[in-house]
């Protein structure tokens, strides 16, 4: 914080002016010393804005925000069954995997029943560390800039590392296992069956076939059938263009699965209900080649990509959040400025081995 200078000459003239003032009005002068005082520590404040405007930075403040803007901008997050900090230790969380149940048998004859045992295995996810690059504010943009540089780059990298973080996950939803090759089954992967429409993937080119509203009614089947479906615990994650496919804006159809979201829910980040899915609306959710594998959505497009959207169980996805850290090191001698950091710690995984719970509808290629 800067210190406020208070010149001798200036304090007196405010003590005179006090003077004459209290003496025309009959007040003892001797106030004229404090009010004299009080006057040029005040205009020192006046003129001196960035007093105010670069007050010390709070980390826990900071390091709070990180935390709820990772869950306020993508919502989906919150939907996962979340791991308590207190259970997170070292860089993995294993997730134990129950075995088959026991046989039933009616009218059981043979006595006495075999006495068999079940046998757990454990499954794990790794919890990985997000760091921004450190970003120097020069000295000088903290005295001749009108408005707040240091927190107005320090909300877009907190926005940057929470968007980061968040493809991430998704990715999460649909990888393998640590020290494993098993990923998304095929049978999890469906893909659309549509009127043809042009290609949304980033870098494809021709047609593919587009989203359907019953596509939402052939994940609700693929649910069910697999007896993993929980009324209440159902979402969807799905782009701006399928939510514009399924979900035309002139349609009453549209209207209708709007109104059944409850105030709290959109709140909470979900567009539409239907066919049991809570619908959540995001600009990217998975990338896919034309093989079929998952892309991070960080590489490069390919004119063959294709667009998926994801459908899960709620119980049957994990996040687990660790350190969030935001460093500073300010009036650095060797940057003449302060530079700032952040560091986040979370992984998440699908709770079952064989990802029971997830499934994706890809887009499928015009013939």
């Amino acid at each position: 914080m800067k210190t406020i200078k208070l010149k001798p000459a200036n304090l007196l003239y405010n003590i005179f002016v006090f003077m004459l003032v209290f003496a025309f009005l009959g007040v003892n002068i001797a106030y004229s010393v404090p009010a004299g005082l009080a006057t040029g520590v005040a205009l020192g404040f006046i003129t001196s804005p960035q007093v105010v405007l670069w007050a010390a930075i709070q980390k826990d403040i900071w390091q709070n925000h990180i935390e709820e803007n990772l869950y306020k901008d993508n919502a989906f997050l919150s939907t996962f069954v979340q791991v308590d900090k207190s259970y997170i230790d070292g860089r993995n969380v294993h997730i134990p995997q129950a075995g088959a149940a026991s046989a039933v048998k009616k009218n059981r004859t043979t006595l006495p029943a075999e006495v068999k045992q079940r046998t757990d295995t454990p499954t794990s996810y790794q919890i990985n560390e997000f760091t921004s690059d450190p970003i120097l504010i020069p000295n000088a943009d903290t005295h001749e800039l009108s408005y707040d540089k240091r927190n107005s780059v320090l909300r877009e990298d907190s926005a940057k590392l929470a968007e980061e973080v968040a493809e991430d996950v998704l990715l999460s939803m649909v990888k393998a296992a640590i020290g494993t090759t098993t990923a998304l089954p095929a049978g999890n992967i469906l893909s659309t069956t549509g009127d043809a429409v042009a290609a949304t993937a980033p870098g494809a080119t021709g047609n593919r076939k587009a989203y359907k509203l019953g596509d939402l009614q052939r994940a609700q089947s693929f649910f069910i059938r697999k007896k993993l479906w929980t009324e209440g615990r159902m979402y969807a994650i799905i782009t701006g263009e399928a939510a514009a496919q399924m979900f035309p804006a002139e349609s009453q159809v549209t209207a209708t699965y709007m109104a059944a979201v409850s105030e709290a829910e959109r709140r909470g980040g979900i567009m539409y209900s239907a066919y049991g899915f809570k619908i959540m609306v995001r600009s990217t959710v998975f990338v896919l080649d034309n093989t079929g594998a998952f892309k991070p959505l960080s590489a490069e497009g390919a004119a063959t990509d294709n667009e998926g959207i994801v459908f899960y169980n709620g119980n049957c996805m994990e996040f687990a959040m660790g350190d969030v850290k935001f460093f500073e090191k300010t009036d650095d001698p060797t940057y003449y400025g302060d530079v700032y950091s952040f560091l986040v710690r979370c992984g998440a995984r699908a709770r079952r081995e064989n990802f029971d719970g997830v499934m994706v509808i890809k887009q499928a290629a015009t013939a």
